[in-house]
């Protein structure tokens, strides 16, 4: 049976994101930095930017591994006999384990092969503002790993995985779930720790948490004598009670939009742009309706038309990869900017004809945009428009990588160099309504770069 859109969905997710992890893991440049920094005492600014953009590519990974599994968790439940009769749920069960496996393997593989020392233990623990990571995010992924409630949850979804196993292994048999089942093969071992080695590792939590607290007492009289209110942390808050975009605001938006528009996003409740850098950290392409597709004329395979159909009519890659979505599920946001390209209808049917040719690749976690199988959302703006009609994206060197970011694009629009703002929603500046022309080039430069000064 074709998995349920949701079990699909996780399922391209959980196939991106394990490997994504094991390489992050792997990361030849970050287990020189960590081991270097422990020999000598300290990180050097270098490595502690590197570590830094490391740590956030992490917990975004582990954000979306988490997210995944919360999503399918009311498709996942079993019966009380243990048995999970219902195709769906089964699917929905094996998509949701293999993340569970992925992320007890990442959280292994930070504190076993990473953060093996103190010093790095105390640098994953600093608050980066610049990628909105809070305090102590390493301590939170051991407490996690170690604890108690997580280790009965883990052991129900061993003994269910057993009970099943004769229906994870014909899983395989499936295109969609096929790589699911590699992943549970790759990664489960590590489910399966003995209750000895699960209590010297909430031994060695504990250990960490004493020496930790400890610690954080000495440095907090310093703290409150350098900074008496004491709240530093609560310039990193999200606004989480505000209002999102109403259909009103969505159909005005709808009504304003054009093909090859770009919208840039924010949504302040989705955990993992608390690590993507920048106000905005998300952007969509605007492709138009199947009409406004064979109005321009733009040519696309069989594949693509078949997925590229109403409401379908943004692409957008997201942790289940880079596909065509109802602009509802695109502008289901707390804030937007729309921008235009500055160039002829021509040029622009171009674009979106070489952007539709990345629909169904999956997303890149590891944010390297020198591979062309696996996309951000930034790429792909990036793919489609690099070069025509002389518009160029100038890539960002961060942390050693070259990237591009939703502000970077967001720069040329205030730079009028190569698009325009059309129209801003969401910011403090205009709040809860649509504004366009100047007032829109004014809010859109004020909602990030004050926060650059």
């Amino acid at each position: 049976m074709t998995p349920h859109p949701l079990v699909a969905g996780a399922a391209r997710a959980v196939a991106g994101l394990a490997p994504a992890v094991r390489r992050l893991l792997c990361d030849d440049a970050i287990l020189r930095d960590t081991k270097a920094a422990a020999d000598r005492g300290y990180f050097t600014p270098d490595e502690d930017e590197r570590v830094r953009s490391w740590f956030a590519r992490y917990l975004t990974a582990r954000s979306e591994l988490s997210e995944t599994i919360r999503d399918l968790r009311p498709l996942a439940q079993p019966r009380r006999d243990g048995e999970i009769r219902d195709a769906t749920r089964m699917q929905a069960f094996i998509v949701a384990y293999a993340a569970a496996c992925t992320l007890v393997n990442a959280g292994r593989g930070l504190v076993r092969e990473i953060a093996h020392h103190t010093v790095v233990q105390r640098k994953l623990n600093e608050q980066h503002a610049g990628q909105r990571i809070p305090r102590k995010q390493y301590t939170a992924v051991y407490r996690s790993l170690t604890s108690p409630r997580h280790a009965w949850q883990l052991a129900q979804a061993i003994e269910l995985a057993d009970t099943n196993r004769d229906a994870i292994d014909a899983a395989a048999a499936d295109p969609i779930l096929a790589p699911v089942v590699d992943v549970i093969e790759s990664n489960e071992s590590v489910l399966r720790m003995g209750v000895r080695q699960y209590l010297r590792a909430r031994l060695r939590y504990r250990w960490h948490s004493y020496r930790r607290r400890r610690a954080s007492a000495a440095q907090q009289g310093l703290f409150h004598l350098a900074a008496a209110s004491g709240r530093v942390i609560a310039e990193m808050r999200l606004p989480w009670h505000r209002d999102r975009l109403r259909r009103a605001h969505r159909a005005h938006l709808a009504s304003l939009v054009r093909p090859g528009d770009v919208f840039v996003v924010r949504h302040d409740r989705v955990m993992s742009n608390l690590f993507l850098p920048g106000y905005w950290p998300h952007v969509a392409l605007y492709v138009g309706s199947a009409a406004d597709r064979a109005t321009h004329a733009i040519e696309v395979d069989e594949a693509c038309a078949a997925a590229w159909v109403d409401p379908h009519c943004v692409l957008e890659a997201r942790k289940d990869g880079v596909l065509f979505r109802p602009l509802d599920d695109t502008l289901a946001v707390d804030a937007v900017v729309v921008l235009r390209p500055s160039l002829a209808a021509a040029d622009v049917a171009a674009a979106i004809a070489r952007a539709a040719t990345h629909h169904g690749k999956l997303y890149n976690f590891d944010f390297d945009f020198f591979t062309a199988d696996r996309l951000v959302c930034t790429e792909v703006v990036y793919r489609a428009y690099e070069g025509i009609g002389g518009v160029t994206f100038p890539l960002q060197t961060r942390a050693g990588r070259l990237t591009l970011s939703a502000e970077d694009i967001l720069d040329l629009a205030v730079a009028n160099r190569g698009f325009e703002t059309v129209a801003v929603f969401g910011t403090p500046h205009v709040g809860n309504r649509v504004v366009t022309g100047a007032d829109a080039a004014h809010a859109l430069a004020a909602s990030y770069q004050a926060g650059r000064s």
